[in-house]
């Protein structure tokens, strides 16, 4: 049963970590994403060391977990993009579309850009 509970205690952890990187992603903090990117791999390690013991009951965290990581990943997706295309704005050279789009419909501006000075 020890294994059982270190995997809920390891997503319960890996939660944790995805909401502060989520937070860090939204204020485009470096240090942030950083520590989250560290943490995150500690955890797959220990995740992957308790894969065999996973259970049914696991099911929805493991659900939650992946549903906070492609939203973050979203994030970093967009929070680049934006980076990108105030580069482009600034030094004239980038394009400003979503880099790597490989469909018309992927080539967009984005749309959203909030500055805090």
């Amino acid at each position: 049963m020890q294994n059982r509970e270190s995997v809920s205690i390891i997503l319960d952890e890996l939660e944790a970590v995805l909401r502060a990187e989520h937070e860090a992603l939204r204020k485009l903090d470096y240090e942030g994403i950083e520590r989250a990117s560290e943490q995150k791999l500690a955890l797959d390690a220990r995740l992957r060391a308790a894969d065999a013991t996973k259970t049914a009951a696991d099911v929805p965290k493991l659900t939650r977990v992946r549903k906070m990581a492609l939203n973050n990943q979203l994030l970093i997706v967009h929070a680049r993009a934006c980076l990108t295309s105030i580069i482009g704005m600034v030094t004239g050279e980038a394009p400003a579309t979503y880099p790597g789009a490989t469909s018309k419909r992927m080539h967009v501006a984005p749309i959203r850009l909030s500055v805090r000075v």
